[in-house]
C-alpha cells in the first residue's frame, strides 16, 4: 500500500530506533494492505490528526509480523501512542474525528501504560 508523505513508514527492523529518536507524540497505525478499516483510517488520519501529534506512522503487520506478535494484535487497526520515544498508550477511538481527539486528548492526560 502506498503512503502520502504524511506518515513515517515502520518496519520491525528500524520501529524502537526511529521511535526512541522522535521527539514528541507520535501516533503508529498497524494495519495491513487487505484491510478496508485500515484502508480508511490513512485517509483520513492526516486530516484528522489533532495538534497534540506531532507525527503519524504506520506498519504493515504483513511485511512486519514480529511486531504484529510483540504487540499481541488481534484486530486491525490498532493505534499506539508513542510519547516522547517511549510507548505512552493505546488508543481505542470510534471512527469520528471527535472521538479520535478525544481518545488522544484522554491517552496524553493519563500516566504511561506499560510497554507491551
Amino acid at each position: 500500500m502506498s503512503l502520502s508523505p504524511d506518515w513515517l513508514q515502520l518496519n520491525e527492523f528500524d520501529f524502537h530506533q526511529r521511535l526512541a529518536a522522535h521527539s514528541g507524540a507520535v501516533l503508529v497505525m498497524f494495519g495491513q494492505p487487505h484491510c478496508g478499516a485500515c484502508k480508511a483510517w490513512q485517509r483520513v488520519l492526516p486530516r484528522w490528526r489533532p495538534d497534540s501529534i506531532d507525527a503519524l506512522a504506520y506498519v504493515d503487520v504483513v511485511v512486519s509480523s514480529a511486531l504484529a506478535h510483540e504487540f499481541e494484535l488481534f484486530h486491525l487497526p490498532a493505534f499506539v501512542l508513542y510519547k516522547n520515544g517511549a510507548f505512552h498508550a493505546w488508543v481505542n477511538a470510534p471512527f469520528s474525528r471527535q472521538g479520535l481527539a478525544g481518545a488522544i486528548q484522554g491517552a496524553l492526560s493519563s500516566a504511561p501504560e506499560e510497554a507491551p
